[in-house]
């Protein structure tokens, strides 16, 4: 008789899966990562649980995507679950592991067949969190199997996170076109593994504080702190002495770029950032960061040569 039931339960979450898909909204990553689960999400066999993407500021949100290596993430995390009542369920991504992670804890490489494993083991929002009830999390298995990675060809969903051998570009600009096309030509760069965004220099400086940035892309013009005050700050940053720093902008007079140097930047883009000028900037700036990283390998190996000798 129990069996039976629970097979009736089962199923009847099983039929209501494909009409009530679930909302995720994801805190921490930018909008290329966004883009990345729109299209995955669209792409979903409809006999399988679905979902749909939202923003933050929707009001019924069932599952949290959430980048634990960004501590302003983390905030809008426990606002927006403390708003809820404490219904959300939570998915975490971080390059290393936590204190006290969540249940559903995804480390490094973030992939769509990793992703989708985890979001089939959380239950509808009409049924609680299971604890460990074998009867209810056995069925899923074969969900979880049955999901390859998605038809989307696999570089469409490479990682939510840095790719330990490729790049992070952060992006500080206020206007939300300049993002946008920032982010498109930045993501068609195989080198570039994640991609922040802020929109302030104060954001700035504490997003580069908490995560390190391979290069940093910095306008000129911004409420508060502009991107002069940002860029020396940034510089007297140890992490940041020698990091790329390109500085954008629709003034292009000397003066102004005497400025940008005097603040440390490492040069200019001017708005709107042509094609050519992006590409031939990327072309010099990922093989110095490609010299770079090789030279550091190369001092990291020899001291650990001399230390076992």
């Amino acid at each position: 008789m129990q069996a039976n039931s629970l097979r009736q339960e089962h199923q009847h979450l099983s039929d209501m899966r494909p009409n009530t898909p679930l909302s995720v909204s994801a805190l921490g990553f930018g909008a290329a990562l966004e883009s990345k689960l729109k299209q995955l999400f669209q792409q979903q066999k409809t006999d399988k649980q679905t979902y749909r993407l939202v923003a933050a500021t929707e009001t019924n949100i069932h599952i949290l995507l959430v980048n634990y290596d960004n501590p302003l993430a983390l905030i809008k995390k426990d606002i927006l679950i403390n708003n809820a009542g404490g219904s959300i369920a939570v998915i975490a991504l971080s390059q290393g592991p936590l204190d006290n992670p969540p249940p559903h804890h995804i480390r490094g490489m973030l992939t769509a067949a990793r992703l989708m494993a985890v979001l089939d083991r959380i239950p509808p929002p009409i049924a609680k969190a299971p604890q460990g009830p074998e009867p209810v999390s056995s069925p899923r298995l074969e969900l979880v199997q049955a999901v390859p990675v998605p038809s989307i060809p696999t570089p469409t969903m490479q990682a939510a996170l840095s790719d330990p051998h490729q790049y992070r570009a952060l992006v500080v600009d206020d206007s939300l076109s300049i993002q946008k096309a920032l982010e498109l030509k930045l993501s068609g760069l195989p080198q570039i593994g994640g991609i922040d965004f802020a929109t302030d220099g104060i954001t700035a400086l504490a997003m580069a504080q908490a995560q390190h940035y391979d290069l940093i892309f910095l306008d000129v013009m911004m409420p508060g702190m502009d991107g002069y005050e940002a860029c020396t700050q940034l510089r007297n940053n140890p992490r940041y002495k020698k990091t790329p720093i390109i500085m954008i902008s629709g003034k292009t007079s000397p003066l102004d770029e005497v400025k940008g140097v005097m603040a440390g930047c490492t040069t200019y883009l001017t708005k709107p950032v042509q094609d050519d000028a992006f590409q031939k900037l990327s072309i010099r700036v990922l093989a110095w960061l490609t010299a770079r990283k090789q030279e550091e390998q190369t001092t990291l190996a020899s001291e650990a040569s001399l230390v076992r000798h």
